[in-house]
């Protein structure tokens, strides 16, 4: 059994993991340091029980091998698949075009208030605890007709976020970092780093 091909069990562990690294990867700024971990101590295992499977599969039948070779690499295929939505940022732009609409809808209700709203709300795919104006360090006020939002993510305390201001661009600090999505549409990731 073991010299087999990937079967259920193992190609249902190659999609959770990649299932995992392309949610992390659907957010302003990547949790890299997870995503990192997740590939470690999952992919790395997963990766050892592949190479011993094939190579007793080889020994015991080299035939065997070539003849079901698109079942041996269907786990790399999964893999390439989700290296790719990687690079060009898939995940991440799916889901905040999907969001975006509810997000901008938002915004201009909370372009009229000027306090912090730590209240929870799902705003299209990402749940946000927190709306706020924008804070500008160089003007030393809110920006009117600004919003900022704070999200939360399953699983995990996150520091991310998103920023609409009506003209201009936030500005970075030693804290916060921004990321130009589009319009007028910014992503926000605050202090997490130890």
């Amino acid at each position: 059994m073991i010299a087999k091909p990937p079967g259920w069990p193992f190609l249902t562990a190659i999609s959770a993991m990649a299932s995992l690294l392309l949610y992390w990867a659907s957010v302003p700024h990547w949790y890299i340091i997870e995503m990192s971990l997740v590939l470690f101590f999952i992919g790395c295992p997963l990766f050892l029980a592949w190479v011993v499977r094939i190579a007793l599969a080889a020994n015991k039948d080299a035939g065997a091998v070539s003849a079901r070779l698109w079942r041996w690499f269907l786990p790399w295929i999964i893999l390439a698949g989700v290296f790719g939505a990687l690079v060009v940022d898939a995940p991440f732009w799916v889901r905040f075009t999907i969001s975006q609409p509810s997000m901008k809808a938002f915004a201009k209700t909370m372009t009229a208030k000027t306090s912090l709203d730590d209240s929870c709300r799902w705003l299209g795919l990402y749940r946000m605890c927190g709306a706020f104006p924008y804070y500008s360090y160089e003007k030393d006020e809110d920006v009117p007709g600004s919003a900022a939002f704070s999200a939360r993510e399953w699983a995990i305390e996150s520091n991310t976020g998103f920023v609409w201001l009506p003209e201009g661009q936030p500005e970075g600090t030693m804290d916060d970092r921004y990321r130009h999505l589009i319009g007028n549409w910014h992503g926000w990731h605050g202090w997490d780093r130890w």
